[in-house]
C-alpha cells in the first residue's frame, strides 16, 4: 500500500493591485509577492474588459483564492498567478503532486466541458469529461450588468465550448466548468477540488 501524499502547502494570494499596462502586484500566504504580467491574456476572449482602465483596476481576491475582476466574468487562479510571480512550474510549487500533475496533462481535467446545449429560460444542459452531466441554471447571473446580453434569446442560444474546458457566448463572455460543475451538482466547491486529489486550501 502506498503512502498517502503530504499536504501541499497552497500557495493563496492574500493581496492584489493593478499595476502599469496588464501587470498586478500580488502577494502571497507564504511572503513571496512579486509582478504578474498578464498581458498574454489581454487579447483572449473573457478578458476584452481590461481595455477600460478602470475595469482593469477593479480587481479582487474571490471564491476559490481566485482574483476576479469587477463582475466576475474575467478571473485568474492562485496556481497561475503564483506561475508566474515566480517563473516555477506547477510541479515545482507542488512537488509532493509531481505525479498527478503528469497524470492530469496526459487528459482533460474532470471538469471541463465535453458537450453544452442551451435549455429553456437562462439553463444549460452540460457534460464533464467524467461523464457527470445535468442542468446548469444561470437565472441567478442573469440580472448582472456583464450577462444583459442573454436577454437576447439568439445570443443565449450561441453558447459554445471555449478553449480550456470553459464555455462561451460571444468574444468576451464566459463561465468556466469548475464553476458549472458546482452550478449542475450542487456539490460545495470544497468536494470538486477533491476530483483534482486536492483538498481545500485553508482560510
Amino acid at each position: 500500500m502506498s503512502e498517502p501524499v503530504a499536504e501541499p502547502d497552497w500557495k493563496i494570494p492574500i493581496r492584489v493591485e493593478a499595476r502599469e499596462g496588464f501587470q498586478i502586484s500580488v502577494e502571497f500566504n507564504d511572503g513571496v509577492s512579486g509582478i504578474a504580467d498578464l498581458s498574454d491574456l489581454a487579447d483572449q476572449e473573457g478578458f476584452s474588459g481590461w481595455r477600460d482602465r478602470a475595469y482593469f483596476e477593479r480587481l479582487r481576491i474571490g471564491e476559490y483564492d481566485h482574483v476576479y475582476w469587477d463582475d466576475s466574468v474575467a478571473c485568474l487562479g492562485p496556481d497561475d498567478l503564483y506561475q508566474r510571480v515566480t517563473g516555477l512550474t506547477e510541479a515545482e510549487v507542488y512537488p509532493e503532486l509531481a505525479e498527478e500533475i503528469a497524470q492530469r496533462r496526459d487528459g482533460p481535467s474532470p471538469t471541463d466541458v465535453v458537450a453544452v446545449e442551451p435549455r429553456e429560460g437562462y439553463s444549460l444542459w452540460v457534460e464533464f469529461a467524467d461523464g457527470t452531466s445535468g442542468i446548469a441554471d444561470l437565472t441567478f447571473l442573469a440580472s448582472g450588468p456583464a450577462f444583459a446580453g442573454w436577454q437576447d434569446r439568439e445570443y443565449f442560444e450561441s453558447v459554445r465550448l471555449a478553449g480550456g474546458g470553459d464555455v462561451t457566448w460571444g468574444d468576451d463572455l464566459e463561465r468556466c466548468g469548475y464553476s458549472l460543475y458546482i452550478d449542475v451538482t450542487g456539490l460545495p466547491w470544497e468536494e470538486v477540488m477533491k476530483l483534482y486529489g486536492r483538498s481545500p486550501s485553508p482560510v
